[in-house]
């Protein structure tokens, strides 16, 4: 009996120091905190925005998002790269993530991250860009513009989200199509982007559809074209860059990120909440406002289209060579 008496009191112990290393597993047990590494106004945080309700619900936690902008988003990129890999810090950005990291490995110079520092949890939009310019330049359609920076090379502008960005990386696959070539003016992001188009500061602009949608019924732009494989459904009489004679494609995707070697469990947790939150009507319906396209992968298929998205992105660039502000 005393033997029985001792071992049930050991095992009693053993459950008892369990059970705080097992509390401490439960994701997520505290908040949550979301880097977008862009400046107010840009597609991540339009879809920040409209997921923010939907997520804290799924999560059963506080989902807090914080802007970090700096360097095209490198800089928000880098901190969650050296964030504790345990899901509370996780980074909302689009393509340029990744673009910033295969540009700088491409042309040999230190990068403040490599694709490998992360796991791309899920992907949850995609979009064209849409090529829009300011209503004071004189054409109609992409061939106009490429034939009016023919005869003025290096004087037109355009506006990015930054340097390596998505507007800068597809606005430079178009010059080198087309042989033209362009003055690059950089920003923090699509918002400010925008702004400077909208005020005349630059001319053309590579822009986010969920940027740009609000503005386009105002007379103050002038939609080209879209980047897009195919058109867009929000845009089916505005035609692809492949349409008006360019080869050249882009795709503006979303998704959040986490630390590499996040746990699997982790991993998985957030993928139930943003799977279930993408679905949520009253995202869908905040995004359809702007044009922004739900496009939710994870998974085996996400692996699969994610590695090759890389191999595509890297062999553009490598085209493209060195990419200097002025082009």
């Amino acid at each position: 009996m005393r033997n029985s008496a001792v071992i049930a009191a050991a095992v009693m112990l053993v459950v008892l120091a369990a059970q705080p290393a097992l509390a401490q597993d439960a994701f997520p047990s505290h908040l949550v905190t979301v880097i977008n590494p862009n400046a107010p106004g840009g597609t991540a945080d339009i879809i920040s925005h409209g997921i923010s309700e939907s997520l804290q619900r799924n999560l059963k936690q506080t989902v807090v998002t914080i802007n970090r902008p700096g360097a095209g988003g490198a800089v928000g990129g880098a901190q969650v790269a050296k964030a504790t890999p345990d899901g509370y810090t996780v980074l909302l950005n689009t393509v340029t993530h990744v673009l910033i990291a295969i540009t700088e490995q491409a042309l040999g110079r230190p990068a403040p991250y490599t694709a490998d520092d992360f796991v791309l949890i899920a992907r949850v939009a995609a979009d064209p860009l849409l090529f829009v310019v300011h209503p004071s330049l004189p054409v109609r359609n992409v061939r106009d513009f490429v034939a009016l920076a023919k005869k003025r090379p290096g004087e037109l502008t355009f506006s990015s989200t930054g340097m390596y960005g998505s507007g800068h990386i597809s606005m430079a696959m178009l010059m080198r199509v087309a042989g033209i070539k362009l003055l690059h003016v950089p920003y923090n992001g699509a918002g400010p982007g925008i702004i400077a188009l909208l005020g005349g500061d630059v001319v053309a602009f590579h822009a986010p559809v969920g940027v740009v949608s609000p503005h386009l019924g105002s007379g103050r732009l002038r939609l080209l074209a879209q980047t897009g494989a195919k058109r867009a459904a929000a845009f089916p009489d505005t035609p692809t860059l492949k349409e008006s004679g360019y080869d050249t494609e882009f795709l503006l995707w979303s998704g959040y990120f986490a630390p590499a070697k996040t746990p699997p469990a982790v991993t998985k947790a957030w993928q139930n909440a943003l799977r279930a939150s993408t679905a949520d009507p009253r995202f869908r319906t905040a995004m359809d406002k702007v044009n922004v396209t739900v496009d939710y992968l994870d998974g085996d298929a996400l692996k699969t289209w994610y590695d090759a998205e890389l191999k595509r992105l890297d062999r553009e660039i490598r085209a493209i060579g060195k990419i200097e502000t002025r082009m």
